[in-house]
């Protein structure tokens, strides 16, 4: 998740969690979303798929259409790996949790190594998935 944006403008002695959410602790923080949505509406989001694998073949009106089908293809060919949720209100607040600002990543375990598809250079952090 690409936090550089949000921890700059931390407040002076602010801490910011990235909420790790995996299988065993999904209902509690779906729990604690449920209790900060209504007050943090504004939701922005984040995802990780495995790389790009593949490029579209043909031709494109523009770059942007290019770029956007080499990303539809992608998505449509890979595993969802993450999840980022931020949530902000009106003024771009974060909720705290637990004392500390919070915002969510939630983990999906579906994706694997040995017999998904995925880029090699974009699986550097490889431990994490099985």
């Amino acid at each position: 998740m690409v936090l550089e944006g949000l921890t700059s403008k931390l407040p002076s002695g602010q801490t910011l969690r990235v909420r790790e959410v995996w299988q065993d602790n999904l209902d509690d923080e779906l729990e604690a979303i449920r209790s900060i949505v209504d007050d943090y509406p504004y939701i922005a989001m984040d995802t990780e798929f495995p790389g790009v694998v593949a490029r579209p073949v043909g031709n494109f009106k523009s770059s942007g259409e290019f770029i956007y089908q080499t990303l539809r293809c992608n998505v449509d060919m890979l595993k969802l790996i993450q999840l980022g949720l931020t949530f902000t209100d009106k003024d771009g607040n974060l909720p705290h949790c637990s004392g500390e600002l919070a915002v969510w990543q939630f983990n999906f375990r579906e994706f694997r190594l040995a017999t998904d598809i995925y880029a090699q250079d974009s699986m550097s952090s490889s431990s994490t998935w099985h």
